[in-house]
């Protein structure tokens, strides 16, 4: 129990008190006893409130409740509940063990409960990583009102969270394209060229039908204009490829390109099963390693989570020759593939054109990939040395050969995307909704 017990700075002031008064008694001996008198009083008060303590420290219980599974780069809630069983109002510091992810170490909180009552609050935490986030023991400091001592009790409450890609985000977004209005800031209104092409049913013709759609033998056989009804396209193939070679591994703001690649693929791919699409899911390095069939069945986007969750970087090349042979020999049929890549240089580019021109043969291809918004800063820093006048050059240099690297692309007939890591999700969605309305896919 000894290892338990925590001398407060309270107990350490009386200390000092005690330490003034021998102090002065070399100037008046007779404070000497009042000294002594007052390591008595104070060890015996000591005494006291630790027995006092140490009798309440049962009465205290602390649970800690977690959600199912955290949101990565989201505000998670940690809800924590104490009770005070004891028939006295008690003063408790707690720390809570959080994983070591975080690398927190100023999770405490000081509070009171009140007797035969519980005291309930929530912090919040941000994840970074995706994996398994381990929690440990809730450690509680329990004092007095006197507040010579403090113990402590470890309540061990192991408990593991695994932090999946943002499904806060995923909620978000799918919310804002489905909403009634979708007058919401981002999503785009995108003009639908022409009608859809899938036969839906026959109805009978109304004033503004367009008269290519009228139905004869129906209406010879219902004598009044009938004409057929079509909706737009449904359970077409729609492909995330994620490249997780090295150049996805570059940081912006506490995340990875990666990371920021699969956040944006489970949005979207849960707005193209609620539009009724297949949807499947592909990584590749230096082969394809990762891979779920397009479906559209009930559980394809948890399938699709958990497998975006175990995701980890390579410090491979990306193998675009690969890719192509692992999609001609593996998906059948005209698929919208939307590829999470990135490019260093206009080189880069032009070493991977030949192999992206063919994927795109035989799919609709989106290439999306990043905008270097470091080096965007950086041009905009003042020049102050022949040193900073070479250094922008060359940031200029390389921001004009992505302007290219993108213009290339196009003219390729290479649908492609060019954003900045936060705007990734919506830019990807908009791309998607324009992509339906065009009837491209």
């Amino acid at each position: 129990m000894l290892r338990q017990l925590n001398l407060t700075d309270r107990f350490f002031y009386a200390c000092g008190v005690v330490i003034a008064t021998f102090a002065f008694g070399f100037a008046l001996p007779y404070l000497v006893y009042l000294a002594y008198t007052e390591i008595v009083v104070l060890l015996t008060i000591t005494v006291a409130d630790y027995r006092q303590t140490k009798q309440k420290l049962d009465h205290v219980n602390a649970v800690r409740k977690l959600p199912k599974h955290f949101s990565l780069h989201d505000a998670n809630e940690i809800l924590i509940s104490v009770t005070n069983s004891s028939e006295s109002s008690l003063q408790i510091k707690l720390i809570d063990e959080i994983p070591y992810q975080l690398q927190l170490r100023d999770i405490s909180f000081d509070f009171s409960v009140e007797p035969q009552d519980q005291h309930n609050f929530s912090y919040d935490i941000t994840p970074t990583s995706r994996g398994e986030y381990q929690f440990y023991s809730i450690h509680v400091f329990l004092s007095s009102k006197l507040g010579l001592v403090e113990l402590n009790r470890t309540i061990e409450t192991p408990e593991m969270v695994k932090v999946y890609p943002s499904f806060k985000q995923m909620e978000m977004f799918d919310l804002m394209v489905f909403s009634a209005d979708r007058n919401h800031p981002g999503i785009r209104k995108v003009r639908k060229l022409g009608h859809g092409y899938e036969f839906s049913d026959i109805r009978q013709y109304v004033l503004g039908d367009d008269p290519r759609a009228i139905n004869w033998k129906a209406t010879s056989r219902n004598a009044q204009l009938m004409v057929n009804n079509y909706q737009d396209e449904k359970s077409q193939q729609i492909y995330a490829v994620i490249n997780k070679s090295r150049v996805m591994r570059m940081p912006f703001n506490k995340l990875s390109l990666m990371d920021y690649a699969i956040n944006a693929t489970l949005s979207i791919l849960n707005i193209a099963l609620k539009n009724q699409d297949h949807t499947g899911l592909m990584t590749f390095a230096k082969e394809v390693d990762h891979f779920i069939p397009a479906r559209n069945k009930n559980n394809q986007l948890q399938q699709i989570m958990n497998s975006l969750y175990n995701i980890e970087s390579s410090d491979e090349e990306g193998n675009y020759q690969g890719l192509h042979q692992f999609l001609r020999t593996r998906v059948k049929g005209r698929s919208l593939l939307l590829m999470f890549t990135n490019f260093m240089s206009l080189n880069s580019v032009q070493r991977t054109l030949p192999e992206l021109k063919r994927i795109n043969r035989g799919h609709l291809l989106v290439v999306i990939f990043f905008e270097n918004t470091e080096l965007s800063h950086f041009m905009q820093q003042p020049v102050k040395t022949m040193t900073d006048v070479t250094a922008q050059t060359m940031g200029e240099k390389l921001h004009y050969e992505l302007i290219e690297a993108t213009v290339a692309l196009r003219k390729a007939g290479i649908q492609t995307i060019r954003t900045t890591p936060e705007n990734l999700t919506l830019d990807t969605i908009n791309k998607y909704l324009e992509l339906k309305a065009r009837g491209m896919i």
